[in-house]
């Protein structure tokens, strides 16, 4: 990708966190964006149709940051052991969710007031059938070996994956009513991994 393009695509995705964390979704203009972002609206619209467009977008992009995340962070913690990734593929792909639930959880201790105000909106419906959309990618990246090693149909394979992509939105969701204490953080991790795991790895 061209370098012009990264750095206007940063400055957007940093600008988005920041109005995010000060505005509801629906009261951010793509005109703020792009002001804060410093960049020309015909910019904006030379990739994104809209402004919906550019949230799947931001969306997309921090689901590619959490699982680069927990891919390394799971090399780490083997090599740390002295194991391999050909060691036990499912284990492998338990330890980057872990990882990748854990990056998760402390994106959204980071960014408390982005998800308050995105729960906040009256778009929060469609925002989070979005963010439901990238879980069930995620875990479709995760565990599809192993589902075809088991001779899996792939349709139950892709319903198993958005029936738990939901559960953990919506586990994801009751904790953070609830206060989102970070003194949770395990147990929520640990429920939401068996969850995947009793839905995916049966």
């Amino acid at each position: 990708m061209d370098l012009r393009i990264q750095k206007t695509y940063r400055s957007l995705l940093t600008a988005f966190t920041k109005l995010l964390e000060k505005h509801r979704y629906e009261d951010v203009s793509v005109a703020m964006l792009c002001e804060e972002a410093m960049i020309r609206r015909t910019t904006f619209y030379k990739h994104f149709a809209d402004k919906s467009e550019f949230f799947s977008f931001f969306v997309d992009s921090l689901r590619i940051e959490l699982v680069k995340y927990g891919e390394a962070r799971a090399e780490e913690l083997r090599l740390a052991k002295g194991e391999s990734a050909e060691d036990d593929p499912l284990v492998v792909n338990v330890e980057e969710g872990i990882a990748i639930l854990r990056a998760l959880v402390d994106f959204l201790l980071e960014h408390a007031q982005l998800v308050d105000n995105i729960l906040d909106s009256s778009m929060s419906g469609m925002m989070l059938l979005m963010i439901e959309d990238r879980v069930a990618e995620i875990l479709r990246e995760r565990y599809h070996a192993h589902s075809k090693a088991r001779g899996e149909d792939p349709l139950a394979f892709a319903s198993a994956s958005e029936f738990a992509a939901g559960g953990i939105v919506r586990l994801f969701g009751k904790w953070w009513m609830r206060g989102h204490d970070p003194q949770t953080e395990d147990d929520l991790v640990n429920t939401a991994e068996t969850m995947v795991l009793r839905v995916l790895s049966r």
